[in-house]
């Protein structure tokens, strides 16, 4: 599908080398899986995950701190959880949006190509920072309470069985066999949960800012449309440019459109959990209950979760914004030549759909970054109802 990278540095090489980690080759029309098995085990690792640390949370529904600590990670395998399945569901369609988005992106000139390396730029820094960011959180929670067990054995003389996840567990860990299986069931569900966000994430916003490219070089064709009609008298090559511009635009807009189908249910649910998570984050960060060891784990998370949630405001922001500047450059391109009737006719219908920006939602809700500063202050609210909770039961 991918026939060559368009001289674009590290052109969707991020998404390729996640998603065939959970199993799936994006790369191919079809998004066939490659690993069927190993998809499978990953799936139920996550599901399988989701039980014994939700028994945990019942058995402490009393204890605020040790509920917060159970659910930030148990809402974010819940998330995965339903990424997956909309990966799998939806994979052929993501594949063909790649493709077109591609083959699009393969007939720029080479001054148009500077817009796209731009915004590839931008996303290829983005999504390896939040690559980076992830993975870092999930060796941390996978290394350091094996880490403090075993300095704990070396200071004590005791080992002290420390798992990475609040749960009940069906098996007694306080053995060394059972607790490797309980380390080992952790770390798939991990590794489940870094190769499902990653891919799906940085794939969202591979598609932003290639659609975003997209709309300049779209904008700068506008302006040579402008010059072309300055220079020339010849109605029919200004008439094959401006319908082109008109073809490209509409169909940047559908692509825009499948996007939105694509991603919406996915946004719905991660937007409708990230507030919790992120509250659920914040409230053990500065409870002061936390031990020491602990707190390197729990900024990486909420960082990781702010970048995830930037990524998708950021992005929903960015192609709302290049969208309709289209809508400039269509009017400038009217004002400053004299058109035919024909040709202004077909201008103005194009000016028209432009100022309605495309916009990415969540079904109830616009993905932009006022929705970015929504869910934080509505973070900082359930803080403060868990610490007002949290006084009234000491």
């Amino acid at each position: 599908m991918f026939k060559s990278d368009l001289g674009i540095k590290g052109y969707f090489h991020l998404q390729k080398f996640t998603f065939r980690r959970l199993g799936i080759d994006m790369t191919t029309r079809e998004a066939r899986v490659t690993q069927i098995c190993f998809l499978i085990i990953q799936i139920f690792a996550l599901a399988s995950i989701l039980i014994p640390i939700a028994v945990y949370s019942g058995q402490h529904i009393d204890d605020i701190a040790e509920v917060s600590n159970a659910m930030a990670p148990f809402m974010q395998a819940t998330i995965s959880l339903w990424k997956v399945w909309r990966v799998i569901y939806r994979r052929k369609e993501m594949a063909e949006l790649c493709e077109n988005i591609y083959l699009i992106s393969a007939k720029a000139s080479k001054l148009e190509l500077a817009h796209l390396i731009q915004e590839n730029n931008r996303e290829r820094i983005m999504n390896t920072a939040y690559y980076y960011s992830v993975l870092n959180t999930g060796v941390m929670a996978l290394t350091a309470p094996v880490v403090v067990s075993f300095i704990q054995y070396l200071r004590l003389g005791e080992f002290s069985y420390i798992t990475a996840l609040k749960a009940t567990y069906p098996i007694d860990y306080a053995r060394p066999l059972n607790y490797f299986l309980i380390w080992l069931w952790t770390a798939v569900a991990i590794y489940g949960v870094i190769y499902v966000s990653v891919p799906v994430d940085s794939l969202y916003s591979w598609y932003i800012h290639n659609l975003v490219g997209n709309f300049k070089i779209l904008q700068s064709k506008l302006v040579s449309a402008e010059s072309i009609a300055e220079s020339t008298a010849d109605l029919g090559k200004r008439r094959e440019l401006i319908y082109y511009c008109v073809a490209y635009h509409q169909r940047l807009i559908t692509m825009s459109e499948q996007l939105n189908i694509i991603y919406q249910p996915i946004v719905f649910v991660q937007f409708s959990l990230n507030g919790l998570q992120i509250c659920f984050l914040a409230y053990q960060i500065g409870s002061g209950v936390v031990a020491m060891v602990d707190l390197p784990f729990l900024l990486l998370f909420l960082i990781s979760v702010g970048i995830q949630l930037m990524i998708y405001c950021y992005g929903g922001q960015h192609l709302q914004n290049e969208s309709v500047n289209v809508s400039k450059s269509i009017y400038q391109t009217i004002n400053s030549s004299p058109w035919p009737n024909e040709l202004r006719k077909v201008l103005l219908i194009s000016l028209m759909r432009a100022q309605k920006p495309c916009k990415l939602t969540g079904i109830f809700f616009d993905v932009d970054l006022p929705l970015f500063l929504a869910v934080w202050r509505t973070a900082g609210s359930y803080v403060t109802l868990l610490r007002s909770v949290d006084q009234k039961t000491m």
